[in-house]
């Protein structure tokens, strides 16, 4: 699959720091620490920083004998650009870290164009779910989640019981979970 934002952004290491500032925005690095962690040439990581400050995506502090960087939150191109590169760098199955993380949820799974690579983005995710978490604070949280990533959800939600009952004689369902694109995020 063609990684959209190394066409967008051609140097794989603006690429590494925008995705360490962007998901670490309160956090402030000096130059050193920032080539460990992104695991590039110093000479490299200085030349970038350089032009994400003279762009204003950084900014740069000095603090006695070190010069720190943090990401500019004010940039008026912020929030775009933290969209575009969350976009860019998360699956669907990151989308649901903290319903797999619900007790209450049984089998979380996503099924059909959404597992294949390369993922077409035109394609609803599709989900199925059981558990006994309430159908409409599921949906609350998957409809925010879809509107993050400008996405549309294809939910099959069943309880524990339905899906006894259902794995073995609906078509539909079982259709689901023979799917060659069948990818369990969670069973418990």
């Amino acid at each position: 699959m063609v990684d959209i934002l190394e066409t967008l952004i051609q140097s794989k290491v603006k690429r590494k720091l925008l995705k360490l500032f962007l998901f670490n925005k309160n956090i402030k690095y000096h130059t050193r620490a920032i080539g460990r962690v992104i695991d590039e040439p110093i000479s490299a990581v200085q030349r970038e920083l350089k032009k994400l400050v003279e762009s204003q995506v950084l900014i740069k502090y000095p603090e006695g004998n070190i010069i720190n960087y943090f990401l500019n939150t004010q940039n008026p191109f912020y929030p775009d650009l933290k969209k575009i590169v969350l976009k860019t760098t998360t699956e669907p199955k990151d989308y649901f870290k903290l319903l797999i993380k619900t007790a209450s949820l049984e089998r979380i799974a996503l099924f059909g164009e959404t597992v294949k690579s390369p993922m077409k983005f035109s394609e609803p995710v599709h989900l199925l779910v059981v558990g006994l978490l309430d159908k409409d604070i599921l949906n609350e949280y998957i409809k925010a989640i879809m509107e993050v990533f400008n996405r549309e959800c294809d939910l099959v939600y069943l309880s524990p019981d339905e899906y006894k009952k259902k794995k073995d004689t609906d078509k539909a369902l079982q259709k689901i979970i023979n799917n060659k694109n069948f990818l369990v995020l969670k069973e418990s």
